[in-house]
């Protein structure tokens, strides 16, 4: 077999010690050792790495797409993923700060792509906001987690082989660190990097090295190789979050009506104030008549579900309106250690080891209107009149003013660590010519630990003239508070009043989840003649996930001591909006200063005497995923000569057998009690790849498989989960099928000149089942679930007194939960171009392209209501979930013996986030295009000193969430702004 990560052939070009750890954009190289001794010569600079990854793609079996150390590091890229978007094919989902955290191959999101690393599997789990994730629960790998200078070869196989581990839709991503026989002397290389982004506004430090040294010794040749990178930054993140967006009925009975409007709303209470001529105490019924009655003259049967539509439903609102400003603080530290022993020409084995750590804490402050998402209990919507009110053409409510907001000063820390640790032991021995054993056991371990979510909610209730207004910018409001932000003394923090007003409250978070990988496998291979290889082999996995949240806090600020003032535990954001569209941003505003406020308030103690600080034990989410997989495989590498055309590629089949256990701790009645649910299934995965080689350098790919791809592990826990802010709950599925699929693909390409390619593919895959997110709107005391997810262990009453809870017994909730259903087809093309211009006179030879084009289609059946006795099954079609129709990369590289530069930019199409069907409105969620620019620069000072310079995200490419395809109403936005570095290496 062709491993995706080595060169075949009489000649094997290996890269230069320098690239594999110098700081990012730096080159140079040495010679590395070719270990057969075959005719090895020394390559450098960019173009021969580019030529390394060329051989081993013409030379794979199946559709496999490589990136070499040298072409990784020269990208301005912060991690993994940003490298790997260059691939054809790959699409970048950005995180929190706008750096890369997962990718899309092919359209399938980055739960249908394994990563291994080192040979064997691996799963990494880092914290992010909610609104861009949250903590990845999932199958996903988080890229962000790894230096690109920790490994020498990044491989994207897209096609199956019956060698290859099941359970990738998308594709198998190889990476792999350096070992010390690639190297033919003792190297040792150091590197240096600061980069400064033009809205953090602070230089951010980066160290990379290796070092390594081989010897023959009276036991056989031995080598070592250590590497490490580590980098130290702070991101900030500007922009709009709307948080959710509600119908104007929602929130009870909507706003509060004008006097005399029939029927009147909110009705009369008088322990709330609520009258004919008031809707709360000190808030007259203010809504302007016809401002009022347009609102609600709107209405939307959220896709059928709801037979006779609420007045105002079809008017949609920010639940949450507010400005954002997140500051994120990094670490990063990988570390690799390589063992090579080769006790004779038969045999040689290897010890990998890696390790590394990622900590993000990350500090948001938001300034918001609460009243949109508080329903009456909490003196919310129902007590908010409507002053003014526009829509425009797609029927997007983009003005409103209002009376009767609470304004809310909200600060978040986050803190988020994430350790990941790995060795794998691997060896091969030849027992004759032709047969030859080989050997791998490995564990990859990655645990996210976060210790501490503490928020911090101080409030100004019942501003008059609030407005959100997106009548000159459809992407960033401008939101005009009512009231002055800056000052301190206007924000409270203390217990609810007695008719409801809140002032303010807390929320707290523990949360740990990690991912346990062993594998085992061993294999064989004989050499039947010289057109014919078997293989066959025996691999054991098991895969271990655990997920542990418990929350803290209340709707309820805490008693203030003798002679507080709230400056003492506040500060200032200042200088808001650089470089955000738009105008009429407030330049500052009140912010909660945690450690301040923890001096005053201790939330995060946990304790009986800070009254809803306690872990809500009961409303805990514990749960557990073990899978055994146990796989066999067997197959034929074959080689022919049919006249001028040489015949190669592999043809073989994969069985496994999948054993699941989900196993949760659930509230039954007050009392936490375990619960499981074993699941078995088998399956057998025929895989075929041809190759053709014609004339002129002309190669003809077919490949053609089955393959699967199994649930996600939050999915099938077996638990229930309630938002109860948001008003949503989550069901686990253990019983969920994984997604299976016979896929097709079909590639020319043509090696036209030296390091040159021109190809051209189209896939096709069948998915046969899927898994998707079904979602329903019912009332909560119809779930069947206990009451007591609902008070946060206590902390709010479901019973009418105050505090009271968001989400009530009778409330209408979102209820998601996973469920198999039919598939649909996938099928695309892809363009790919790699050209030198060295047919050009004198200095124009030394500039080349890169180029590629993905086009993808595939429409889903997307089920938006299940049947029931009395109604039937509705249903929506939508692109697959994740997938970009279009995605495109261009480079334009120079490079002279010493000097060297490449510009590039990515593009990604739009593509949905969810598909949610109009049950609350909507029927999806997605992101809009983005195309990113990067440059990079190095320049050789002496054989041995490198000077480099990077600018990354040159157009300081916003990220935007848009809700429903018609109204396109903004669900984020946000700026990262530019990146600029400047470093050096040195080899000694």
């Amino acid at each position: 077999m062709n491993k995706p990560y080595s060169v075949q052939g009489k000649t094997q070009l290996r890269l230069s010690a320098v690239a594999l750890a110098i700081a990012t954009a730096t080159g140079g190289a040495a010679a590395q050792e070719d270990p057969n001794k075959l005719d090895a010569v020394v390559v450098t600079g960019f173009r021969a790495s580019l030529n390394n990854a060329l051989n081993q793609k013409k030379n794979a079996d199946g559709l496999v797409d490589v990136i070499k150390a040298e072409d990784v590091s020269k990208f301005p890229d912060a991690n993994l993923a940003e490298s790997l978007q260059r691939v054809p094919g790959v699409a970048l989902a950005r995180g929190d700060g706008g750096e890369g955290k997962q990718i899309t191959v092919r359209g399938l999101n980055a739960g249908f792509t394994r990563v291994r690393i080192n040979g064997i599997e691996a799963i990494s789990a880092t914290g992010a906001s909610d609104i861009n994730g949250s903590t990845n629960r999932s199958r996903a790998f988080d890229f962000s987690v790894f230096a690109a200078e920790l490994f020498n070869s990044l491989s994207v196989r897209k096609t199956s082989q019956a060698d290859v581990e099941e359970g990738s839709l998308g594709a198998t991503v190889d990476l792999r660190g350096a070992r010390p026989f690639d190297f033919r002397e003792q190297t040792l290389t150091l590197g240096a990097q600061t980069n400064y982004n033009t809205l953090a506004r602070n230089s951010a430090p980066r160290l990379t090295g290796l070092f390594t040294t081989s010897a023959q010794t009276g036991i056989g040749k031995l080598g070592i190789l250590v590497s490490g990178a580590w980098s130290k930054r702070s991101a900030t993140e500007e922009g709009y979050e709307a948080v959710e967006l509600l119908p104007a009925s929602d929130g009870g009975s909507g706003f509060c009506s004008p006097v005399g409007f029939v029927p009147q709303n909110p009705a009369n209470n008088a322990v709330k104030g609520i009258d004919a001529n008031n809707c709360g105490v000190n808030l007259p019924r203010t809504s302007n008549l016809a401002a009022y009655q347009d609102v609600f003259g709107r209405t939307d049967n959220f896709g059928g579900t709801v037979a006779n539509p609420a007045p105002g439903s079809g008017s949609f609102h920010p639940r949450i309106p507010r400005y954002r400003r997140s500051v994120a603080e990094y670490e990063r530290l990988g570390l690799t250690a390589a063992l090579q022993w080769k006790p004779s020409e038969a045999t040689e084995v290897s010890l990998d080891v890696l390790g590394g750590t990622f900590d993000n804490n990350r500090y948001d402050n938001y300034i918001s209107a609460i009243s949109f998402g508080r329903p009456l209990a909490s003196n919310g919507k129902p007590q908010t009149s409507i002053v003014e009110a526009h829509f425009n053409g797609n029927g997007s409510w983009d003005y409103g003013k209002f009376n009767g907001v609470d304004v809310r000063s909200e600060g978040l820390l986050d803190v988020n660590n994430t350790t990941f640790k790995q060795h794998v032991l691997s060896a091969t021995h030849k027992l004759t010519d032709t047969i030859k054993l080989d050997f791998m056991s490995g564990v990859s371990d990655s645990r996210l630990d976060s210790p501490m979510r503490a928020t911090v909610q101080l409030d100004i209730p019942n501003v008059n003239g609030f407005s959100f207004d997106f009548r000159q910018n459809r992407n960033v409001p401008t939101l005009t508070f009512g009231a002055d932000v800056a000052n301190p003394a206007n924000f409270s923090f203390r217990p609810t009043d007695a008719d409801g007003t809140v002032h303010g409250g807390f929320v707290g978070r523990v949360l740990n989840t990690g991912n346990k990988l062993r594998t085992n496998a061993v294999g064989g291979s004989w050499e039947v003649s010289d057109h014919i290889t078997l293989r066959s082999g025996l691999s054991s996995r098991k895969n271990a996930w655990d997920n542990y949240e418990v929350g803290s806090g209340t709707q309820n600020g805490l008693a203030n001591p003798a002679g507080f003032q709230m400056s003492s535990v506040t500060r200032m954001i200042s200088d808001f909006g650089r470089g955000l569209e738009g105008s009429g941003y407030p330049n500052q505003w009140v912010a909660v200063d945690l450690p301040k406020f923890l001096k005053v308030w201790d939330i995060e103690a946990h304790s009986p005497s800070i009254p809803g600080s306690q872990l809500n034990i009961l409303g805990q989410t514990n749960r557990k995923i073990i899978e055994k997989i146990d796989a066999a495989y067997l197959s034929a590498d074959f080689n022919y000569e049919v006249g001028p055309v040489m015949l190669r590629g592999n043809v073989g089949v994969r069985t496994a057998e999948t054993q699941a256990t989900a196993s949760a701790l659930v509230n039954v009645n007050g009392a936490l009690q375990p619960v499981s649910f074993d699941k078995t299934y088998r399956d057998t995965l025929p895989s075929f790849n041809l190759t053709a080689e014609l004339p002129s350098d002309v190669f003809l790919r077919f490949s053609a498989s089955k393959t699967l791809s199994r649930p996600e592990y939050a999915d099938l826990a077996p638990t229930a989960s309630v938002n109860t802010n948001a008003q949503t709950v989550s069901i686990g599925a253990p019983n969920l099928d994984p997604v299976r699929a016979n896929t097709y693909d079909l590639q020319a390409e043509w090696y036209f000149a030296k390091n040159s390619l021109v190809s051209l593919g189209v896939f096709h895959k069948k998915i046969d089942s899927y898994i998707q997110r079904v979602s329903e709107r019912v009332a909560y005391n119809t779930l069947g679930l206990p009451d007591a997810l609902l008070t946060g262990g206590g902390t709010c009453t479901i019973t009418g007194a105050n505090p009271t809870c968001p989400t009530l017994p009778t409330s209408i909730v979102t209820v998601g939960r996973a469920a198999n259903t039919p598939g649909g087809p996938l099928t695309g093309f892809e363009a790919n171009l790699q050209l030198p211009f060295s047919f050009l006179p004198g200095i124009w030879s030394n500039f080349g392209l890169l180029a590629n084009i993905t086009h993808v289609k595939s429409t889903i059946n997307y089920i938006t209501r299940t049947a029931t006795a009395t109604l039937p099954q509705l249903s929506i079609n939508a692109n697959l979930v994740g997938m970009s129709p279009d995605a495109r990369n261009l480079t334009l590289y120079y490079e002279d013996s010493k000097f060297s530069a490449r510009v590039s930019a990515a593009y990604r199409s739009k593509y949905l986030i969810n598909v949610l069907g109009d049950v609350n409105g909507h029927d999806v969620s997605f992101v809009n295009a983005s195309t990113n620019i990067d440059f990079s620069a190095s320049y050789n000072v002496t054989p041995k000193l490198k000077v480099t310079f990077e600018a990354a995200n040159l157009t300081d490419q916003p990220l935007r969430y848009g809700r429903d395809s018609q109204r396109d109403d903004t669900w984020l936005y946000a700026h990262f702004g530019r990146t600029f570095g400047a470093g050096m290496s040195y080899k000694f």
